[in-house]
This record gives structure tokens, C-alpha cells and sequence, in this order.
């Protein structure tokens, strides 16, 4: 069949060719009798009913193109002197009515630029006769024919044609007649017997109907009121009559579409009654609506918002109309009806972002429509749709939405996976627009609703696990927007999370209480700054005990999480108890990182890094008081001793020296202890391995580090000195990447000596390298 087509408009296509070739000769020749001979031969070819809607309108194109050329000629005969009324007269003589027709038109264009005789006249005239044409296809084109030949001949308001040639109404009336004329004829195309196939071919045509109501969006005379009064209500009259689900669908869509926003607001209701009332219950209302919607939202957005908050409420039309469809018992499906609501509601954010009322209406009517549908009615678009309804206010009211009553109601329509999904854009939501939590209502609700993050709910379905760290992650950002002026009320807020987390398993708390831990810490902080707790809730001893819990929570599972957060709990009593008033509750938690260290850590890798930041934290502390702080460095620098390997146990008992010389603390002492110890063990591994050559140039550095503090005797630096220069050639004879390591640490070293001398330190000037 296809291939037929194929056939067929070739064939039209050649012939149509060949005779317009024929009368643009003649036409050359100033012949126009055979001129029209040839063109009616060519337009004769319209008459065809072999071809497809689409073919057809390809061979009309190639038709309508060459007309124009005919019509010019038109023209210049006129300007040479022919009387148009005779031209008028002589085209009328064609033998068969479909050529007679279009040359009618062609002329009648002409005749108008003329002003012989006024636009209105012949433009009536022309539509009387083409009634004549009663098939649907030959018809409709012939139609469209005369609407783009004569769009531009008009007696539209300010036009050359107005005045006598008629006025903004006949204009008006004219195109009207062509539309619902056209109209007729689209609905009664039959085409093919399948319904589907014959729908589309109608749909393909859908442009020539439409041409009609954009040339009247065109015209200059149709104002607001000429729109309210003549326009729209005959569009209207020409749609509902129609009882054609694809000409109202397409005819509403076009009229949205064509004519301009300001004239939308003023005739809103009059086009939403339409839709609601008196439409064919198969026509798609909701994408009408939508489309509605969108051009009224965006003209809000670009244009004074004083217009949504006049008289013309725009808000309650859409909302009683889009009621009747929600509490109708019309065939339209849920799953629609839901992209509707969600419409409706994206809507109302752009144009009334601030009326929370108005979304808790919206989310009143879904909840409404939910519970109206069966459980098998909730697919999986329709549970996409409801995610989208509970996610879309966040982003322009925040976390105020929570405390709307109908929140929890349309939430508990949703299966695990989508309440998780909502529970995820919450939480992205709030981190977004950096929110701060500070109202205890808010966090319940909140915390409420991201419970599937938070705990192992009845209809849990596991997830990735690559997704359940970036939830959880999601839920560990939220508590750290935790914020009151009231530190009282800040806690009691942060009390409500770490509740929440208690309740969650452990593999949650790996990253739940580390962000509640670190907010607490914040918390301390701020109540240190304020001149010390106001409450029994906010007492140090209460926050120190409770941030001790919750690490000794992590402990069993994850040691060196709890090492790490017990060292920057170290760091946030150092802050807030300058006093030493905990000094013994600080050397618990001191001594707990030891015996984690020792007892639970056992990967020599990982031991080396945590001892140095269990030095340096050491180093930084003067919450411990002088004996309990000597135990605890004393323990820490035996840790390092014991360490697996011996050029790791030597550079971790040199740094070491800095627990005991820092600004809280100097004693010289055990730092040449330290020195002592670690030029042992490093004289231990030395003859093994050459290459740990690097560990006495370690060793160096901290001799220099310390060298204006601390007294060293010169030999014991010569001596350290003498082993490298000993020891270097035969660690950098391998060019390996730890010879260049090697090399690059010793040039940098005998850098800094010869600078230090340069500038004449005296220190400096016995040291020979």
C-alpha cells in the first residue's frame, strides 16, 4: 500500500511539472488563455482521492508554489490595463469545478488589491463558492487555500481594506466561517478503515484547521473586549458543536496557544467551564489544563504578579474546576488526574509561592483522590507522580510544608522505596537551600517524615550499598543545620536526632552519630562562648557523658572511628575546659585511645597514621593536668616503640618529643629522651637496610627543629651526621624512587643548615654537613 502511494503521488507530482512548466511558457508568451488551459490541467490533479492526507498536502505544496506565479501574472495584467471583473468572469469558465475554483481564488486575491470592489464582497462571494466542494480532503485544502491567498486582504482595523471593503467583524465573521467550515469537513475525513491510522492521517492536517485561529490572533482590530464578545465565544460555539474528541483537544489547544496571555486571565473561566462541561468525555482535559497552566505561570513570572492578586482570582477557578473533574465520576484515568494535581501544584508554587494554604488545599484534594482508588490503582507512574506532589513545595517553601495536615496522609499511599525517595528530597531540599532547623514542630515532622532513612521500617527493601552510604551521608548533613539562638532549645532539637538514631541499627549509626557527635561538639562550643551552661541539659558533664555513649556505641564495631572521634572530643573539652575542672574525665577518654589503639587496631599501616594524630592531638592539649598528662604521652611514645617495624618505631618515638615540648608544655628532658631512644633503634635497623639512611635524616630535622629550645650536646649531632654521610652513597646507588626520596630529603636538609648560617644563627655555625 505504501509503495501504491509512493506510485501515486509520484505520478500526480510529474504531471502537475510538466503542465505548470507548459503555462509558465505561455504565461512568457503572454498567452494566458493557454495559461489557464495549462494551469487548470495541473490543479486538476487535486481532484485525486488516491492519494493519502499526507501525500495530498505534499502535491497541494507543489501545487501552491506554482500559483503564485499565475497570481503574479495576475497582477502585472492588471497593471498593464485589464479590467479584473473580465479576468473574474473568464476563470469561471473552466471546465471542472475543483480548477475552477482555485483560479477563482487566485483572481479574487487580486481583485481585492484593486479596491474595485470592497474586500468583504469578493471574500463572500469566493466562500459561497466553495461550498461547492464537499469532499473532505478536496475541501478542507481548498479552504486552506483561500485562507493563505487572502489572510492578507483582510478589512482588518487599520488596514487598506477597511472602510469600505468592511470592518474588523467581517473580518472576524469570515474567518470564522472558513474555520467552521473546515472543521466539518476535517471531522467527516474517513481515510482509512483503521481507527488509529485514520486518526493520525487527521491529526497530520491538524496545521490547515489551525491556520484559521492563529490568523485571527493576528488581526489588529481583535482587543480584549472584540476577543470576549465575538471571538472567543463563537470559537467556542465551533468547538462544542463539533462533538469531535480530536477537532476539541486540537481547537482548545490552538486557542491557548494563538492568542495572548492578558486575554487568557480575563476569559479563564469561560475556558475552564468549557473543559470541565462541555467536552467530549474522551477529550485529554488534563493536558489542556496543563498547557493552560504553563502559559499563565510563565506570563505571571514575566510580568507583574499584582495580576494573580486582583480581582481576577485565578487560584480558586482553576481549583473549583479542576474539584468537579476530581469528584466527577468521568472516565478520566487516576494516573492522569494525578499529572493534573501535580500540575495544579506546580502551578500555584510559581504563581502564589508564598500561600502555603493554597498547597494545603491541593494536597487536600489528592489525599482525597487517593482514597478513593483501590491499592492496585497505585502503579508505579502514579506512585512517581505522588513523590513528585510531596517533593515540589520544598523547594520554594521549605521545610514549612511538613506542618501542612495532609502531608502525612498522602504519604502513607506510598510503598518503601518512593517514601524513601521522598524521605532522599527532603533531605536534599533542606542542604540545598542551606535551612536552618530551629523549631521543635518542624524537626518532629521532619524527622518523621525521613524515618526510612533512619530506621529498618516493615516493608524495608535493601538497597545498594553505595546508595545507603550517600542517604545516610544525606541524613548526617541535615543535623548539622541544627541552629537556635536558644542553646537550650538548640539541644533539645539535636536531642530529637540523636533519639531518632538510637532507634536506627548499627550500620546507620556508623554515620548518624558521628554527625550528632560533631554537632555536639559545635553545641559546647557555643555554650562555652555564651560564659558556660545556663541549664541542667546543657551542663558539660551532661553533653561530656552522652558524646562518651555514643562513641562507646561505635567502639565494638568500628575501633578506629571511636579512636578518632575520642581524640576530637580531646580537642573540643580542650576548648571549653581551660579550667581543667574534667581533667580526670579527659584522661579517661585519653586513656580509652590508648587502649583502643593497643587492644583493637591491628594493621600496621593504620597504626602508624593514628599514632601521629594521637601525638599531635596530645600535643595540643592542656585540659590534663601535668601527672596525668606524663602518663598518657609516657603511654603514647611506648605505642610508638612497639610499633612492627624499626625505622617506623624510631621516626614514631622521635615525634614523640613534640607531646613534651609545645606551648602548654617543655620539658627538655623527655624530649633528649626521645632523642636518645630513637637514635637506638635507628642504629638497630641501620645495618639491615641501608636505605634507612632517611630515618637519621629524619632524625636531623628534629634535632633542628628543637635545636633553639632544647640543649643538645654537638657530638650527639655530629654523630647522627657521621652515620648518614656513611651510610648515603650505598643507599642512593640503586637510582630507585627511594634513593631519589632519600637524596632529595638530605639536599633539603643541607639547604637549611647553610641558609640558617647564612643568617648567622649561632646555633648553626659548629654543625658541619
Amino acid at each position: 500500500m505504501e509503495e501504491d502511494q509512493e506510485k501515486y503521488l509520484e505520478d500526480a507530482r510529474k504531471v502537475v511539472k510538466e503542465q505548470a512548466y507548459f503555462m509558465r511558457a505561455s504565461l512568457e508568451k503572454a498567452q494566458l488563455k493557454d495559461a489557464l488551459r495549462y494551469s487548470s490541467a495541473m490543479l486538476s490533479e487535486l481532484k485525486t482521492s488516491l492519494l493519502s492526507p499526507r501525500n495530498y498536502y505534499i502535491l497541494f505544496m507543489q501545487v501552491f508554489d506554482e500559483m503564485r506565479i499565475l497570481e503574479n501574472y495576475f497582477k502585472e495584467e492588471y497593471r498593464r490595463g485589464r479590467k479584473m471583473p473580465d479576468l473574474y468572469e473568464s476563470v469561471q469558465h473552466a471546465t471542472y469545478v475543483i480548477p475552477r475554483l482555485y483560479l477563482l481564488i487566485t483572481v479574487g486575491s487580486v481583485f481585492i488589491q484593486t479596491h474595485e470592489i470592497g474586500a468583504k464582497v469578493i471574500l463572500l462571494d469566493l466562500l459561497e463558492c466553495i461550498k461547492a466542494i464537499q469532499h473532505p480532503l478536496r475541501g478542507l485544502f481548498i479552504r486552506y487555500y483561500f485562507l493563505k491567498l487572502c489572510k492578507d486582504r483582510l478589512p482588518d482595523t487599520g488596514s487598506e481594506y477597511e472602510g469600505t471593503g468592511g470592518n474588523i467583524d467581517d473580518a472576524i465573521e469570515i474567518i470564522i466561517r472558513n474555520l467552521s467550515e473546515m472543521n466539518k469537513l476535517w471531522i467527516r475525513m474517513q481515510g482509512s478503515k483503521d481507527k488509529s491510522k485514520r486518526e493520525r492521517e487527521r491529526l497530520d492536517l491538524k496545521v490547515t484547521i489551525g491556520e484559521n485561529v492563529t490568523r485571527l490572533s493576528n488581526l489588529e482590530g481583535v482587543s480584549l473586549d472584540t476577543y470576549k464578545t465575538k471571538v472567543l465565544p463563537k470559537i467556542i460555539d465551533i468547538i462544542t458543536s463539533s462533538k469531535d474528541a480530536i477537532s476539541q483537544t486540537y481547537l482548545m489547544d490552538c486557542t491557548i496557544q494563538a492568542f495572548p496571555d492578558e486575554y487568557h486571565l480575563q476569559t479563564l473561566q469561560e475556558l475552564l467551564k468549557v473543559c470541565t462541561t462541555q467536552l467530549e468525555p474522551t477529550v485529554d482535559i488534563k493536558n489542556i489544563f496543563i498547557n493552560l497552566m504553563g502559559r499563565l505561570a510563565d506570563f505571571a513570572l514575566n510580568n507583574d504578579m499584582g495580576t494573580f492578586n486582583s480581582e481576577v482570582d485565578i487560584y480558586s477557578m482553576f481549583k473549583q474546576n479542576i474539584d468537579k473533574m476530581l469528584d466527577s465520576n468521568s472516565q478520566i484515568e487516576f494516573k492522569n488526574l494525578l499529572d493534573l494535581q501535580v500540575a495544579f501544584l506546580n502551578f500555584t508554587l510559581r504563581c502564589y509561592p508564598s500561600n502555603s494554604e493554597y498547597v494545603n488545599d491541593i494536597l487536600k484534594s489528592c489525599c482525597r483522590l487517593c482514597e478513593r482508588q483501590n491499592e492496585t490503582d497505585f502503579t508505579e507512574e502514579c506512585q512517581k507522580n505522588i513523590v513528585k506532589f510531596l517533593a515540589m513545595p520544598l523547594d520554594t517553601m521549605s521545610l514549612s510544608i511538613l506542618t501542612m495536615n495532609e502531608y502525612p496522609n498522602l504519604m502513607k499511599h506510598l510503598p518503601f522505596q518512593k517514601r524513601r525517595q521522598v524521605a532522599i528530597k527532603i533531605c536534599q531540599a533542606v542542604i540545598n537551600l542551606n535551612q536552618v532547623i530551629d523549631d521543635l514542630k518542624i524537626t518532629e515532622e521532619l524527622l518523621k517524615f525521613i524515618q526510612p532513612l533512619l530506621i529498618t521500617q516493615n516493608d524495608y527493601v535493601e538497597i545498594p550499598e553505595n546508595e545507603f552510604e550517600e542517604e545516610q551521608q544525606l541524613v548526617a548533613r541535615t543535623v548539622h543545620l541544627v541552629q537556635n539562638a536558644d542553646l537550650a532549645i538548640h539541644n533539645t532539637i539535636l536531642q530529637q536526632f540523636i533519639a531518632r538514631f538510637q532507634q536506627g541499627e548499627i550500620n546507620r549509626q556508623k554515620y548518624t552519630y558521628p554527625a550528632a557527635i560533631f554537632a555536639l561538639f559545635r553545641l559546647l562550643q557555643l555554650i562555652a562562648a555564651q560564659g558556660g551552661p545556663q541549664t541542667q541539659e546543657t551542663s558539660y558533664k551532661v553533653l561530656f557523658e552522652q558524646i562518651r555513649g555514643l562513641i562507646d556505641v561505635l567502639q565494638a564495631n568500628f575501633p578506629e572511628l571511636a579512636l578518632k572521634l575520642n581524640l576530637n572530643f580531646l580537642l573540643c573539652i580542650n576548648i571549653v575546659d581551660q579550667a581543667q575542672e574534667f581533667d580526670e574525665f579527659s584522661y579517661d577518654i585519653g586513656t580509652q585511645v590508648i587502649t583502643i589503639f593497643q587492644d583493637e587496631i591491628g594493621d600496621s599501616n593504620v597504626k602508624v597514621v593514628l599514632l601521629n594524630q594521637i601525638m599531635s592531638t596530645f600535643a595540643k592539649l592542656n585540659c590534663i593536668s601535668g601527672e596525668n598528662f606524663d602518663t598518657l604521652a609516657g603511654n603514647a611514645t611506648q605505642q610508638a616503640a612497639k610499633l612492627l617495624k624499626k625505622n617506623e618505631q624510631a621516626i614514631g618515638v622521635i615525634n614523640a618529643a613534640h607531646m613534651f615540648y609545645n606551648e602548654n608544655i617543655k620539658n627538655a628532658q623527655r624530649v633528649q629522651e626521645c632523642f636518645k631512644k630513637a637514635i637506638k633503634i635507628a642504629n638497630q635497623s641501620i645495618g639491615n637496610n641501608p636505605k634507612f639512611v632517611y630515618v637519621f635524616i629524619q632524625i636531623l630535622n628534629k634535632y633542628f627543629y628543637f635545636f633553639e629550645q632544647v640543649e643538645f650536646k654537638e657530638a650527639e649531632i655530629q654523630e647522627v651526621i657521621k652515620i648518614i654521610n656513611e651510610k648515603l652513597p650505598k643507599a642512593l646507588q640503586d637510582n630507585d624512587e627511594q634513593s631519589k626520596k632519600i637524596k632529595i630529603l638530605w639536599t633539603a636538609t643541607q639547604e637549611l643548615v647553610r641558609e640558617r648560617k647564612r643568617r648567622s644563627i649561632q646555633a648553626y655555625q659548629q654543625i658541619n654537613i
